[in-house]
């Protein structure tokens, strides 16, 4: 249903571009061209060693937005998307709606901490299921099995020292 584009191969083999919201899309370009403006906005991956603490205080330097936002700008840190941004923040002990300029040093590195070990985790994991993902080998991934609060509201929080409900937030759509 929400396959966009299908690439056929010799060996019956197929590459399948499935995208339900419309988010991504494919650009095909020349190796030779050294200006990709795709690419050239994007901020590090989260498990890059430059996604680190000098390089996010000094791309939250003057800015005035919340923290959810900030990690869900792909010209931040790209690869971020709304399961992984609520774990991360969850894990730091951090509120989505916190302005970026407010944040202390050692709660950034809590962020790029739980960003890295999250990712990790998600990845021998293969990744969140929410709907119909599947691998290139078929299989779906498990991750969302160890989501603290993505998808959970309503119900009890895991922290040990809560007693509270998860409640949800929308922040920037």
């Amino acid at each position: 249903k929400y396959d966009r584009v299908v690439f056929f191969f010799n060996n019956n083999q197929k590459l399948i571009y499935n995208d339900v919201r419309k988010f991504g899309f494919i650009k095909i370009y020349n190796l030779n061209e050294k200006n990709n403006l795709h690419l050239k906005t994007l901020g590090p991956e989260p498990l890059e060693k430059k996604c680190n603490l000098i390089y996010f205080k000094n791309y939250i330097k003057g800015r005035e937005r919340t923290i959810k936002d900030i990690l869900m700008d792909q010209k931040c840190v790209s690869g971020l998307g709304n399961i992984y941004v609520n774990e991360i923040l969850f894990r730091s002990g951090i509120q989505p709606t916190r302005m970026v300029n407010q944040l202390k040093n050692f709660e950034i590195e809590k962020i790029i901490k739980f960003s890295k070990k999250i990712l990790k985790n998600a990845i021998k994991f293969g990744g969140s299921t929410i709907k119909d993902f599947s691998s290139e080998n078929g299989k779906k991934g498990v991750f969302q099995q160890h989501l603290n609060v993505y998808g959970r509201e309503n119900q009890d929080c895991s922290n040990i020292d809560c007693n509270l409900k998860i409640t949800r937030t929308i922040i920037s759509n």
